[in-house]
């Protein structure tokens, strides 16, 4: 009986020696090939950009359908949740178009303004070094630097034109694979959202037969609170983002800063993303109105900083709450790290997957804590009481 349970012991530490020396052979073997394992990753990553971007719009999808599937007749039977998918997608759909029809107008008609006023500026900037020259109020020796930096900037402009048309192809092929991959997203997300049930059903029947009892609860509990960090982090980013666009375009139009419309409609959507998004929105906004009015255009800076400061302090805590659970400085990292890796979509989905990650590292933290603190406390029990004098 004893040497069977040596070799039973046996076999597990040479089990363990084995998965330990592997281990360190495969970690060794990335540490030396990190950048191919990175540009292999970031393959995947591509070839898997429908599916994730179809998994994000199917949190949307599902929370019009929620609202569709608790209103529409029960006597409607299986084709219930058809009907409430339909109706999510021309609801989301006509949001999109109706974006767009308020936007595209205002592009347009902010570029043709400053295609019109592009010459202008430069005819009167040219007039007022002209008259500068002539009044002798530039030195010789500045006049010389500016020619030699206009020689520069010619070239540099032959250089750019030259070796930007290959640059403007690939972005051209880019935006077109970008328009294919939501393309397929919008498709994936509709399955996903129509077929939701009989997929959760199918992976916990291959979590089941795979998988011990142990692991089988633990990636359910995973997934779970997978499930409930997005789509309460979907939920209050849009939500976030109405309210921001709203108080934008009443604020533009109190204070009387032009394309009122389009300024609201990038703040919101660009504030979807946590801290660097509103940055760009705001920079964006008011390059946009310093091309009609220098001066509104740094107004415009001071009142996105405010808007930024009023959404952080209370739109934020009060709207999207704790549902990430992590700190400032942690959401800065999460942002930072995702977006390095994987651009836009890692700077959206980084802060959620950090949140999942963080809230399991901490309840396990918890956990072997608790473990270690009763081991503690029963070997101090175990401990001979001091003798008392006699």
């Amino acid at each position: 009986m004893l040497k069977d349970k040596d070799k039973k012991l046996n076999r597990l530490t040479m089990k363990h020696i084995i998965f330990i020396i592997t281990y360190t052979i495969a970690l060794v073997w990335v540490i030396l090939h990190i950048d191919q394992v990175m540009g292999t990753l970031q393959m995947i990553i591509n070839l898997l950009k429908p599916f994730i971007y179809g998994i994000m719009m199917a949190f949307v999808f599902n929370l019009p359908m929620k609202y569709f599937m608790k209103k529409l007749p029960a006597s409607l039977g299986k084709g219930k949740r058809a009907v409430a998918a339909l109706l999510s997608l021309i609801i989301i759909i006509g949001v999109i178009t109706f974006i767009f029809w308020i936007v595209m107008p205002q592009v347009i008609h902010s570029v043709t303004t400053l295609a019109n006023a592009l010459p202008g500026y430069l005819e009167e900037v040219q007039k007022n070094i002209q008259t500068a020259i002539e009044n002798k109020q530039i030195p010789e020796e500045v006049l010389k630097q500016i020619e030699t930096y206009a020689m520069d900037i010619q070239k540099m402009t032959v250089n750019i034109v030259k070796n930007g048309l290959p640059h403007l192809i690939d972005m051209a092929s880019g935006f077109a694979s970008s328009i294919a991959n939501i393309f397929m997203a919008l498709v994936i997300a509709v399955y996903l959202t129509i077929s939701k049930n009989r997929l959760l059903t199918q992976a916990k029947e291959f979590l089941y037969a795979f998988t011990s009892k142990r692991v089988n609860e633990y990636l359910l509990k995973v997934a779970h609170l997978t499930n409930v960090t997005f789509a309460n982090f979907v939920t209050g980013q849009l939500v976030e983002a109405i309210i921001i666009g709203i108080l934008c375009y009443i604020g533009c139009l109190i204070l009387q800063f032009p394309y009122a419309p389009i300024l609201s409609v990038i703040i919101g959507c660009t504030n979807i993303i946590p801290i660097f998004g509103a940055i760009f929105g705001v920079g964006l906004s008011a390059l946009l109105v310093a091309f009609v009015d220098p001066l509104q255009g740094i107004f415009f800076i001071l009142f996105g900083i405010c808007l930024q400061q009023f959404e952080s302090n209370l739109i934020y805590p009060r709207v999207v709450g704790n549902t990430v659970g992590l700190s400032g400085l942690w959401v800065l990292f999460a942002i930072t790290v995702g977006g390095g890796f994987f651009g836009f979509a890692g700077m959206l989905l980084g802060l959620p997957i950090f949140s999942i990650i963080y809230a399991l590292l901490r309840e396990e933290m918890h956990r072997r804590s608790s473990l270690k603190r009763q081991r503690d406390e029963g070997e101090k029990s175990k401990q001979p009481l001091p003798k008392q004098a006699s």
